[in-house]
């Protein structure tokens, strides 16, 4: 979870665009210009990510039931452990999987790595686990010891996808963090980092676009909300109510298009971003998104109430667009062995123990 903090500057100017309220917005071009980032789906695909960073957590043999209780079909992993891998056979969930960071170095320039790689974690299990794709490691982008290994290294694991004939099943790709912008606002004018934008980013996403394969990215409003606290008002950080009588809002400046919520800016600096680099759009996946339930002392924005309200809506939100986007809700548990702040700790829609936090309606409208 990686975030700038050049946000705390750009966003005051959202704050005082948006301190006034307007009545309630409905239209074209009223925050659903992020709808470009189309799944090509009929409805919108809500998954979870499963990180293992807790004590005591279910056994993967107990995943599948936990998942479908939250009516949810796709989980997002971060390594390829057969275990949790077999543990979702024949039960028509879908699973992405993640190949560690460290891995890069190596697979960029020996491509009989990617090949082990897929025999041992992928032709045993595909035929009866449905895999979706594999992200190349995570959040790596602007790591030095990786960074000039990354796309090499994605090209070369496709490669060996694609020798057994499964690139049009299996797509192959990684996962960013919104750091990879060094300017996101307004977001008509959002601009990749120079150091990464034409050696990196260009030769990736022109990869991703051929194989057609998505761009995966890390998109955290909580956070963005926290660093440049009290600039952004806390309810365009959590979808304002649509039928709400009064409603803040940002104009975009240059692009006309006006925003009633935090996520569709950030999801539409990564698209300008990429058409900065003069490239066609493409289809985004938001690898990471979520919101606290609890934090340190002062975090009042982390409460169980707030990440109720933030998850829930971003379903409705999805719903609602006219294109459709896939996320992947951090988190399936809570994860009280994480490192660093309290807030890091208490993403999951369960309790480390399995139990539901809250009611969260998944289920698309009968």
């Amino acid at each position: 979870m990686m975030i700038p903090s050049f946000w705390i500057l750009a966003i005051f100017s959202i704050s005082m665009a948006s301190s006034s309220t307007i009545p309630s917005l409905r239209g074209p071009g009223i925050g659903t210009n992020y709808g470009r980032y189309s799944s090509n789906l009929g409805v919108p695909e809500i998954g979870i990510n499963y990180g293992r960073y807790g004590s005591n957590l279910p056994p993967p043999e107990a995943l599948p039931s936990l998942v479908t209780s939250l009516s949810i079909k796709h989980v997002k992993t971060f390594d390829m452990d057969p275990r949790i891998t077999t543990s979702f056979a024949n039960t028509g969930i879908s699973l992405s999987l993640c190949i560690p960071n460290d891995k890069i170095p190596l697979l960029s320039t020996n491509l009989s790595e990617a090949d082990s790689i897929i025999r041992a974690f992928i032709l045993p299990y595909h035929k009866t686990t449905i895999i979706t794709s594999i992200s190349v490691g995570n959040e790596v982008s602007l790591l030095p010891p990786f960074t000039p290994h990354l796309v090499s290294a994605v090209v070369n694991v496709h490669r060996a996808i694609k020798r057994y004939r499964l690139h049009k099943k299996i797509k192959v790709t990684t996962t960013h963090s919104l750091a990879i912008l060094s300017r996101r606002f307004p977001p008509s004018t959002a601009r990749f980092h120079n150091s990464i934008g034409e050696s990196v980013l260009k030769p990736l996403v022109r990869f991703l676009q051929r194989t057609k394969s998505p761009l995966m990215v890390n998109v955290y409003p909580y956070l963005a909300y926290k660093q440049s606290f009290p600039s952004i008002p806390l309810d365009f950080a959590l979808f304002q109510p649509v039928n709400g009588s009064k409603r803040r809002m940002y104009r975009d400046p240059y692009s006309g298009v006006a925003y009633t919520n935090l996520f569709d800016i950030m999801m539409d600096s990564v698209d300008s971003a990429v058409k900065a680099l003069g490239l066609p759009k493409i289809p985004v996946v938001v690898s990471e998104i979520g919101w606290p339930s609890s934090g340190d002392p002062g975090e009042v924005a982390a409460s169980l109430e707030n990440a109720r309200v933030f998850n829930q809506r971003l379903v409705e939100h999805l719903r609602r667009g006219e294109k459709k986007v896939t996320v992947y809700i951090f988190a399936l548990f809570d994860e009280d062995q994480k490192s660093g702040a309290t807030v890091e700790k208490h993403w999951g829609l369960l309790y480390g123990n399995g139990t539901k936090k809250y009611d969260l309606n998944i289920s698309p409208p009968v």
